[in-house]
């Protein structure tokens, strides 16, 4: 053996009872289980410590991070082996020039605008090809649906035509087929959120068809967040997709003592037969740019047109009472209370002092 890891209460990822044993592994591979009296080339000594296979982060913003530091320290030093990317409905495949160049400005926010990343893909198989180079993870891509809207309709709120879908349809069913494993959405977010259901079943049909998965961070969060899941929950028993809910949530005040409801809709989807499985976070905020609480109808045409509306006066007041009074669609349908939001980091050190 070239190592040992001896006494260690191996938690092995079955479901089953953790248990005492030394771990063999070889050639960088897990070679025995049990008790391994003889030792290896080199011997850890893990009495009154845990050990488990890797952890997978299945809501992960990395899509730029493991280009720009491949050792990805961040997430492997603390036990992250796999990370799920392409999340949200937005990332930077499959593009052409023009939604990349959309994409980047819409999410520079969450990733930067990769002014020091190398663009050198189109395709969903080129980009993993740049992973396959050389990443200390695993990493596994879900087609972003927001993205493959872009590509198709631009940053356009209307119905796609069925000339539309079906190229949407072709280019999901191709990323699949280059190595992603299932499809994103993000429906607070544009241009995602402009998607019809049916839309949205038409593209899952394709993940199901290829034996991947859904994963929709929903349309609402806050006021209609169990008819958002139940949306979500009749897409997947409709197309016979698996469905992973990203986030899973109701930390909105409006929905405050609620999940038991959450609950008894997801017994009722997993007992129709139902592929569902959810993933949340252990704290309290959110984490998003500040542009995603805004009306959906203000960011049409993409980023350049949103700032262009901002900088009207009149338009950016009508902005403003959708936002603080009405309850916008970005926001989940909440009126923005800003004494609850944080701004943790600008790319512009003339704002600087607002974080």
């Amino acid at each position: 053996m070239d190592l040992v890891i001896r006494g260690a209460r191996v938690a092995d990822g079955t479901g089953g009872a953790s248990f005492l044993a030394d771990v063999g592994v070889h050639e960088g591979r897990i070679a025995a289980v049990g008790r391994l009296p003889g030792g290896g080339r080199r011997t850890v000594d893990a009495y009154g410590l845990v050990l488990a296979p890797g952890f997978v982060d299945m809501h992960a913003h990395s899509d730029l991070a493991l280009l720009r530091d491949p050792d990805h320290s961040a997430k492997a030093a603390q036990g992250v082996t796999l990370e799920v990317l392409g999340q949200d409905g937005l990332s930077y495949a499959p593009v052409d020039e023009r939604t990349l160049a959309q994409v980047r400005t819409a999410i520079a926010g969450w990733n930067g605008a990769g002014e020091d990343v190398d663009f050198d893909w189109r395709t969903v198989g080129e980009y993993l090809g740049r992973l396959d180079a050389g990443v200390a993870v695993n990493a596994a891509y879900l087609v972003p649906q927001g993205t493959v809207r872009a590509y198709v309709l631009g940053w356009e709120d209307r119905p796609a035509t069925p000339a539309e879908t079906d190229r949407m349809r072709r280019l999901v069913a191709e990323g699949l087929e280059e190595g992603a494993v299932g499809m994103s959405s993000g429906l607070t977010y544009t241009p995602g959120m402009y998607a019809s259901g049916t839309e949205l079943a038409a593209l899952c049909a394709v993940v199901a068809d290829h034996g991947g998965y859904y994963c929709p961070h929903h349309r609402s969060y806050g006021r209609g967040a169990l008819a958002a899941y139940a949306e979500m929950l009749g897409l997947a028993r409709e197309t016979g997709c698996a469905l992973h809910l990203a986030h899973a949530t109701m930390n909105f005040a409006e929905n405050e003592g609620r999940a038991p409801e959450l609950l008894a809709l997801l017994d009722g989807a997993l007992a129709a037969g139902v592929d569902v499985s959810l993933d949340s976070y252990p704290y309290t905020p959110g984490c998003t740019s500040l542009s995603a609480l805004l009306p959906g109808w203000a960011h049409e045409g993409g980023p350049g047109a949103l700032l262009a509306r901002l900088a009207d006066g009149g338009t950016a007041a009508r902005i403003r009472y959708a936002l603080e009074v009405e309850g916008s669609d970005g926001c989940h349908g909440v009126p923005v209370d800003w004494s609850a939001v944080e701004v943790s980091g600008t790319a512009d050190p003339a704002y600087a002092h607002l974080v």
